[in-house]
């Protein structure tokens, strides 16, 4: 059985320096995968560029001698298609808008530089293979990456905007940095009380990432290795396998074809933790479902990889859930970790008060601690429902935790 991988990606990226674009650069790279699968094992080649598919078959079939297993169910009778590259401009047409951006930056906060990378992306992927497999997937978008320094600050950054969108919304994107700079030049008191935190929900969620990988539960390494099927967490807390193209800029099918089915989507529900993510091979030694989070490069065997893990909303703004309080909204917080037992402590960098509408200012630096039996069980208070535009047009996550200063 033959299956080919093609990849293409066009980006031009614009490098900003001091409020200016010094730099453009553009790239278009296409990749082709080649796999020949047979009596369970597989054999993989790849090139770059124009290439002859002929040719890459005969060297992944040649590579089958190599004998590595592949005992999988082929995807197969599947076809689908995402097409999300409706985003139309022009080089030039970029440097003008973003150049323009900059300087309405500049002059609204003259003491305040920004630096790093615009990238606009046009990205394709497509799988097939002699049994009616048939996916694409094509997308555009752009990504703002700005680092914000303040005259006379030491440090390479002060705090940052970052989004990754498919429009540029010019007005909503200044208004934005603005709200940011203003609110880090007005410096509030850290409060004496634990106030809620909201904090980006990848930050917390990694746990998941390392201790609900198949293999890591499959070799009885995993934090919730005797959990399985108990409730664990807050009843309101669920963790999905984030699948919709629209919202994580990726396709909605893995590495091996598998397009992940609502119901297996679902790691923990209501609490109780359900599953493990899965690749097909992952699935079939340990006895798990395969969920479709297959991955890899264009040349290589596909294998487990990370999963896009969403927390289910909670139907209530970020404004809802503090019901009236005002809130931490972490912006930087590095250098932080797990320990094995699921105990979390980080310092944060920079952080904001806000009442859910708008940042009241900067408080100063603190540390953050918790265990995730704690932050998503009882001191869970939810996931926003409306995206925090200042905070990467992400949904926000709400919770306890303890707040030390440094």
């Amino acid at each position: 059985m033959r299956e080919k991988l093609t990849q293409t990606v066009k980006q031009t990226s614009l490098s900003i320096v001091q409020n200016e674009i010094q730099a453009v650069r553009r790239k278009n790279i296409s990749k082709t995968g080649c796999r020949v699968i047979k009596d369970g094992k597989i054999g993989v080649a790849g090139g770059l560029g124009e290439v002859n598919s002929e040719e890459l078959y005969a060297r992944a079939a040649q590579s089958l001698d190599y004998g590595i297993e592949y005992d999988v169910d082929i995807s197969e009778n599947l076809q689908h298609r995402t097409q999300l590259d409706s985003l139309k401009i022009s080089d030039s047409d970029l440097c003008n808008r973003i150049s323009t951006l900059l300087k309405e930056i500049k002059a609204r906060h003259p003491a305040f530089a920004l630096s790093n990378k615009v990238n606009l992306s046009h990205v394709s992927l497509q799988l097939e293979n002699e049994r009616q497999l048939r996916l694409e997937h094509l997308d555009s978008y752009l990504s703002l990456s700005f680092l914000i320094k303040k005259q006379g600050s030491t440090g390479i950054m002060d705090t940052f905007f970052g989004l990754v969108d498919r429009q540029l919304d010019e007005s909503r994107v200044v208004a934005a940095i603005s709200e940011i700079i203003e609110a880090y030049d007005n410096i509030q008191p850290l409060p004496c009380e634990n106030l809620p935190v909201i904090i980006g929900q990848s930050l917390l969620t990694r746990l998941f990432q390392r201790d609900l990988n198949g293999k890591m539960l499959g070799n009885k390494a995993s934090l919730f290795q005797n959990q399985l099927g108990k409730k664990v967490f807050s009843e309101n807390f669920s963790l999905q396998i984030a699948g919709d193209p629209v919202e994580t800029f990726g396709p909605a099918f893995d590495m091996e074809g598998t397009i992940t089915a609502e119901n297996l989507s679902w790691l923990i529900q209501n609490g109780v933790i359900t599953r493990p993510y899965t690749d097909k091979k992952t699935a079939r030694r340990y006895g798990f479902e395969n969920t479709g989070c297959a991955d890899g490069n264009y040349d290589s065997v596909p294998s487990l990889g990370g999963a896009n893990l969403e927390i289910k909303h909670s139907g209530r703004t970020l404004s809802e859930l503090l019901n009236g309080r005002p809130g931490l909204m972490v912006q930087m917080a590095s250098g932080g970790d797990f320990t094995p037992d699921g105990q979390f402590a980080s310092p944060v960098q920079v952080a904001f008060l806000t009442d859910g509408r708008k940042l009241l200012g900067r408080v100063p630096e603190f540390t953050i601690k918790g265990s995730i039996f704690d932050f998503f069980g009882n001191d869970f208070i939810g996931l926003t429902s409306d995206k925090i535009y200042i905070n990467g047009n992400d949904r926000m996550l709400v919770t306890r935790m303890a707040i030390e200063k440094l």
